[in-house]
């Protein structure tokens, strides 16, 4: 999967908000469908 829209997930992210973060991430993941639970959990690879 590739995120296209990072802006919110950078911004949460760098502000220490986790609930916000793991919310911004939700809410690009179920664009995945009924399966998007086995994405959840990510990370950032540079």
């Amino acid at each position: 999967m590739n995120v296209r829209r990072w802006d919110r997930i950078v911004a949460v992210g760098t502000a220490g908000d986790d609930q916000e973060l793991d919310d911004a991430w939700v809410d690009q993941l179920v664009d995945l469908g009924s399966q998007w639970g086995q994405y959840e959990y990510v990370g950032f690879a540079a």
